[in-house]
């Protein structure tokens, strides 16, 4: 890096030096969906003190300019132009995406990983589950992915369910590119542990203390019906996870036990929302 590079400017220079970068990232690297057709929505009401200062389940209200902005069900930006996003149906799967993947990810030996350990996947995985979700693929017309020869798939056919349509539009549009919705928040606000829906929020909450479900044994709690342990997202579920999310579930157990002893008028709400 130079010695220009903003980090090793004086202070001010170097943030008007990132709110350059910003900038231009805004204006060549994301575009906004929001101007292709919408189905009508009210509009919401000014946001309630509580709105205002602490997350919503649904993720609204984090700008005050545009409340809906980043809240669940809301589409995704793009990276490109949006009258350069073309889908060429007829050339989509040529070359095969099984071929490319195979010749790519295939591995005929062990290949260690020196700089870090499984960990990493963990905590990668956690994130991510914060801050974006497809939500459930379509089960009609899926993609088929041509198969090479000798290929050892199991099936005659290798199907791709298609990315669930963006319900947020007029039901015959036709208009291009297509659009794609967050089921989840897009913020970074805690949704894996907290979920984004109010629903989903009810479900880990214990309602006492402000405190979240956890079990007597210091973990995530059961949900007896499906067997899966009550988290605010729990889709491809394994032990790192579990981890994470325990750890995490009991340090804002934690910051609850703190604030009620420096606040002890404060109600589970409060608790809750500060927490």
């Amino acid at each position: 890096m130079g010695i220009f590079s903003w980090y090793r400017l004086p202070r001010i220079l170097g943030l008007l030096r990132l709110n350059t970068y910003r900038n231009r990232m805004r204006q060549h690297n994301l575009y906004d969906t929001g101007m292709l057709p919408s189905v009508p929505v009210e509009a919401l009401p000014a946001p309630t003190e509580s709105q205002r200062t602490a997350r919503t389940a649904n993720g609204a209200y984090n700008d005050p300019n545009s409340p809906r902005m980043g809240c669940a069900g809301m589409r995704f930006g793009r990276n490109v132009p949006l009258d350069a996003v073309k889908v060429d149906e007829d050339s989509l799967m040529f070359p095969s995406p099984r071929l490319i993947s195979k010749k790519l990810m295939t591995r005929d030996h062990f290949i260690p990983a020196t700089t870090l350990n499984l960990l990493a996947a963990a905590w990668i995985q956690f994130q991510v589950h914060d801050w974006f979700s497809h939500g459930s693929n379509e089960d009609t017309d899926p993609h088929v992915v041509p198969l090479p020869g000798n290929d050892d798939w199991p099936l005659p056919q290798m199907k791709i369910n298609r990315t669930g349509r963006d319900r947020t539009r007029p039901e015959n549009d036709t208009t291009q590119p297509a659009s794609y919705t967050n089921a989840e928040t897009h913020w970074w606000d805690g949704s894996q542990l907290y979920g984004s829906s109010a629903e989903a929020e009810r479900r880990v909450r214990s309602f006492t203390d402000g405190k979240l479900i956890i079990g007597q044994d210091g973990l995530l709690a059961l949900d007896l019906q499906t067997g899966a342990e009550i988290t605010g997202l729990n889709a491809n579920w394994w032990v790192g996870l579990s981890m994470l999310h325990t750890l995490f579930v009991r340090e804002h157990n934690a910051i609850c036990d703190e604030l009620k002893a420096a606040h002890p008028e404060w109600d589970d709400q409060r608790l809750f929302n500060v927490a």
